[in-house]
């Protein structure tokens, strides 16, 4: 058993690590953002079964070796033979870990809350700018083209999901960051791509307009990559 809890930016800095562990009864399970981990993770490590995982809380860097975990920890795996046994694995009395059959829906409903974050990346704002009437309004239209672009990939989820994820983000704390806004903050690479700019991808292959990714996406790619 791998646990690959790296970035996608970082994978193909993992891939040496992937190539000496991974074999034919390798699972690695892939504790990384987005709906695209299969293809993206398993090029590295084409032998083994890799299990996609959507992972839910709110953690950051407080010192050198320490991280601050400021929600509860709770992951989410298909339900598969293999995710049963990572399940059985992972879960402790501080980790909630559940296999869902609809593992599609709950990827989705996932990457919906870290595209609409990456507003706080082009603002350098937190949590807390989702409280302002403007911003919320806007996170709800990103939100409905994600949406539609989820459906599009097989995703069961209701239009409430919208307000859902909008509610959560300004009920919470103010001071919840993402960790793609860190990283900006840091100067390191941005995972744009595998949470924003994969609405604008697949958009484009279900012709689906995407108006506000195309304003959102470069704008990231740009403040991840330059120039300037």
């Amino acid at each position: 058993m791998v646990l690959l809890a790296v970035k996608d930016t970082q994978n193909e800095a993992a891939a040496p690590w992937l190539s000496r562990l991974c074999g034919s009864r390798t699972v690695v399970c892939a504790l990384q953002n987005g709906v695209e981990q299969g293809e993206r993770v398993g090029r590295f490590c084409p032998d083994a079964t890799v299990v996609p995982a959507a992972v839910w809380m709110s953690a950051e860097t407080s010192g050198p070796g320490q991280v601050r975990l400021r929600t509860d920890a709770r992951v989410v795996l298909p339900a598969t033979e293999a995710a049963a046994m990572l399940a059985d694995t992972l879960a402790t009395p501080h980790l909630s870990v559940a296999c869902d059959p609809d593992f599609a829906s709950a990827a989705w409903r996932k990457l919906l809350v870290n595209a609409v974050v990456g507003l706080m990346v082009l603002t350098g704002r937190r949590s807390g700018m989702f409280r302002r009437d403007d911003i919320a309004a806007l996170g709800r239209r990103y939100l409905a083209e994600c949406l539609a672009v989820a459906r599009a990939d097989g995703a069961a989820l209701g239009d409430e999901v919208v307000d859902e994820v909008i509610g959560m983000l300004a009920a919470g704390p103010p001071d919840i960051t993402t960790s793609m806004l860190t990283d900006r903050e840091a100067g390191r690479a941005l995972e744009w791509d595998i949470r924003n700019g994969v609405i604008a991808r697949k958009g484009a292959a279900y012709g689906i307009a995407t108006p506000i990714s195309d304003i959102v996406v470069p704008l990231l790619a740009a403040a991840g990559e330059g120039p300037g």
